[in-house]
């Protein structure tokens, strides 16, 4: 989804230094144990920006089914693309996209239906077993029947009516290190130009392996922890090493994940044998693209992980160029469209939380006007905003009160940590709740308050300072003593306007003056 535009600006080497720098940076967060901040990307901004994207890429496949060429970056530009080039339509290959469309959904159709019926009966008959297979084998069987269509064309007739992708050379790529150095125009970067060049997607593109990765992971980890800087390092050297063999970015595939599960692999070392398995028909993995996997005996199967890549680089690469343009979109087309969750999950933020509406959108909106690398980025600030803003308007409780031991005061109560964020607000509440009232005396209740930075002692110090010159007192009630050590160290000074600490039910159990007095203000 994000390769498409960058390989588009860059070209193949381009694409394959993404891959070794993504692989580099998350290899580094794996070792610096910093993979909770992948944590930071909510759930509602991955749908914006998964979403945003599966728009932009159907329409640009889209403009592919009907055989026009040219950018589709996004939906703008792809609906640009498709009025300038309109000359070039093809209504054969319109027709041959839309047939592979519904033969496609259909076929998907028939394996959730199939499903179904197993988790009704659960001991699958053989019918059932075939028929989720071929389910799951739809992309495979539509390109297989497409390329038979295209050979008995140009047989009979000399030409394929349907376009096709170009020759592509045959062969296993050559081991050698990525280019460092990108070529754009006639012009050569240097490595540090390249990676200014590069700071956009090399900020994305990590991100999305990230949570693709560790969303699949958790997706099969059956509710069990999982060891995410393992998955991280992992990952990382994936890309790294894939970069040697001219590899795009790459990361984990619900579908393919889902079809070793089905076919009872455990641990990763399937990829060279598989011990036990609940299922013999493994077989039927065969033509399913990455995993082959072969039944040996009722409960064993050798699997060689990449064995159909393997022999289509090496000896069936010049088939490839007879798949037809529409047909690949058809299936790219399909493949997305499970992706594209924003209904689903406008209801669900509209049932239970509003507020993720909003970054949700942003970052829809942003990913499909103007750019996906943008798009994520954007929503994580506007999610973080919301994060933030609570933490800088903290909530105050702010009574009116009588203690034993100091009479008649005004009780301040902030619910959470002082900082540089929030002290300002904190500070002009307390200076203009005493103004309304004739109390000469204000306690600030630190229950809540567990940590100050430098801007929060010094604002306090300042508060201290006004309510001196207006002849009035602060006092500091229920700080823990750190909080304090904090406080005092910080000049040496006002360590006596600390007061014991009383329980919480004596001190909302003092004698309130005047029911009608300044209570709960803010």
């Amino acid at each position: 989804m994000l390769m498409s535009t960058y390989t588009d600006k860059y070209g193949p080497d381009g694409v394959v230094l993404i891959a070794f720098l993504a692989g580099v940076m998350i290899t580094i967060l794996a070792l610096l144990q910093l993979a909770p901040l992948v944590e930071f990307i909510s759930y509602p901004v991955t749908t914006g920006f998964m979403s945003a994207g599966v728009i932009t890429i159907v329409l640009g496949q889209l403009v592919a089914m009907v055989g026009i060429k040219g950018s589709t970056v996004n939906a703008i530009k792809a609906i640009e693309t498709f009025i300038i080039g309109i000359n070039q339509f093809n209504t054969w290959d319109l027709v041959m996209g839309l047939v592979c469309v519904v033969i496609l959904l259909g076929i998907w159709h028939l394996g959730e239906i199939t499903e179904k019926a197993i988790n009704r009966t659960k001991e699958p008959t053989g019918w059932q077993l075939f028929l989720r297979y071929f389910s799951m084998a739809r992309n495979a069987i539509v390109l297989i029947a497409s390329i038979v269509f295209v050979v008995i064309m140009i047989t009979t007739t000399g030409q394929s009516p349907v376009g096709t992708p170009e020759q592509i050379e045959e062969g296993f790529p050559p081991i050698r290190p990525p280019t460092f150095q990108l070529q754009i125009g006639d012009e050569t970067l240097s490595f540090a130009q390249t990676l200014s060049e590069l700071s956009a997607p090399l900020f994305v593109v990590p991100l999305i392996l990230l949570l693709e990765f560790v969303s699949v992971a958790k997706s099969f980890a059956g509710g069990k922890t999982i060891d995410t800087t393992q998955e991280l390092l992992a990952l990382g050297l994936t890309n790294i090493l894939g970069s040697f063999v001219q590899s795009i970015p790459v990361s984990a595939s619900f579908v393919r994940s889902a079809v070793n599960v089905a076919s009872g692999v455990k641990t990763p070392i399937s990829n060279l044998y598989t011990g036990k398995t609940k299922h013999p028909e493994s077989i039927m993995s065969l033509i399913l693209g990455r995993r082959v996997v072969i039944t040996t005996s009722r409960n064993k199967c050798v699997s060689f992980s990449g064995g159909i890549m393997l022999a289509v680089l090496g000896v069936l690469a010049q088939y490839l160029s007879y798949i037809p343009t529409s047909t690949l979109a058809a299936v790219i087309i399909t493949s997305l469209l499970p992706l594209f969750k924003i209904p689903q999950v406008t209801m669900a933020c509209f049932r239970s939380s509003k507020r993720d509406l909003i970054p949700m959108y942003a970052t829809f909106f942003v990913g499909l006007f103007v750019n996906l690398t943008f798009a994520i980025l954007f929503g994580v600030l506007v999610d973080l905003v919301f994060i933030l803003y609570p933490t800088a308007r903290p909530k105050l409780i702010i009574k009116s009160c009588k203690f034993p031991d100091i009479g008649e005061a005004l009780l301040v109560v902030p619910d959470k940590n002082l900082s540089y964020s929030n002290i300002e607000f904190m500070k002009q509440r307390i200076i203009k709740s005493a103004g309304l009232t004739k109390l000469d005396v204000i306690v600030v209740d630190g229950s809540f308050v567990h940590v100050l930075d430098t801007t929060s002692i010094k604002a306090l110090k300042e508060t201290v300072g006004f309510f001196q010159s207006s002849q009035k007192k602060i006092l500091f009630m229920s700080w823990r003593n750190h909080v304090r050590d904090q406080f005092v160290k910080f000049d040496n000074n006002h360590s006596d306007l600390f007061i014991p600490s009383v329980s919480f039910t004596d001190k909302y159990d003092v004698h309130l003056e005047d029911q009608n007095s300044l209570q709960d203000i803010y």
